[in-house]
């Protein structure tokens, strides 16, 4: 069971089912009269990826490992991939099984909601090429990096939330609201993406003739935000991923090196053993011509 739960034709059937399963939720948009064939289909490979969770439960030999999030290594977390894909193929599974009996609960809707979450699965093919997998392991060394970034963001935009509210006093304008610190918060981040944010600094502004620190106000924000933020995240991030590829490539050529040394060492081994081989041979011929020689004295 091991073994087929490791080949190359149980993977690709898998990768296969990814695709197609991925490529009906999408076709599944377009012909919503035809609800009862997808339905089928829907139960079909719901059964497929059960099939498939309950193989590689059965071929994992200690099905506690096969959920094993993390491991400690040198007093260090270490983060097992293989379970947090375990982790996530099950969940969807489970999600996806539960939501066949949606008739069965007294709101379905939230069920048929959550089985289209599916389509996720299609993330699993990252697994299936080698490159892809390098991408994968990249974007989520930067993880902390962009959660930092996003915990900067929201810094901002609080402080400058409650800036906007006390100077402008809780008044909305035509393309800026201010009335309330979620209002603020949802004009700041349109005004983060650049959506018009000019109208809205002279929208407000306008109100208070063309004030220098309305406007300084705004320009401050894009400049602190759209500008100096984004390009000093993309800065870090290009010098991690650098970083990462340095130090794999360093960790390939020390494995490399050390290949090279078994290696050495196997070959120095192999000609010892060849030249004891050599030796004993040698002993064995002068042996064989002592007895000839002791034969042909006791003819003669």
């Amino acid at each position: 069971m091991f073994n087929f739960a490791k080949s190359h034709t149980f993977n690709r059937s898998v990768s296969v089912a990814i695709i197609l399963c991925s490529i009906t939720l999408g076709v599944e948009t377009f012909y919503p009269e035809h609800q009862v064939v997808f339905d089928v289909l829907d139960i079909l490979f719901t059964t497929f990826f059960t099939f498939e969770i309950v193989i590689r439960l059965i071929a994992e030999k200690n099905p506690i490992k096969f959920f094993k999030l993390f491991s400690f290594k040198n007093k260090e977390i270490v983060i097992d991939e293989d379970g947090v894909w375990n982790w996530f193929d099950f969940t969807i599974v489970v999600v996806s099984i539960v939501s066949l009996f949606g008739h069965l609960f007294e709101h379905p809707e939230f069920l048929v909601v959550s089985r289209l979450f599916r389509v996720l699965r299609v993330l699993r093919l990252l697994e299936v090429s080698a490159e892809l997998k390098a991408v994968e392991r990249k974007i989520v060394s930067i993880v902390p990096t962009i959660f930092s970034f996003a915990l900067l963001l929201g810094i901002l935009l609080y402080i400058y939330s409650i800036i906007g509210i006390y100077l402008f006093s809780h008044h909305q304008y035509q393309n800026a609201d201010f009335t309330t610190l979620g209002h603020a918060f949802i004009t700041l981040f349109q005004l983060m993406t650049l959506d018009g944010w000019s109208d809205m600094m002279y929208s407000a502004s306008a109100s208070y003739n063309d004030s220098w620190l309305i406007k300084s106000y705004f320009v401050s924000f894009v400049i602190l935000t759209a500008i100096v933020s984004f390009n000093v995240f993309v800065a870090v991030l290009t010098s991690q991923v650098h970083e990462k590829v340095v130090e794999d490539q360093k960790m390939n050529k020390k494995q490399i090196a050390q290949l090279e040394d078994e290696v050495l060492e196997t070959g120095e081994e192999v000609q010892a053993g060849f030249k004891e081989v050599l030796h004993e041979l040698k002993k064995l011929r002068d042996e064989v011509k002592t007895l000839q020689d002791r034969l042909e004295q006791t003819k003669g």
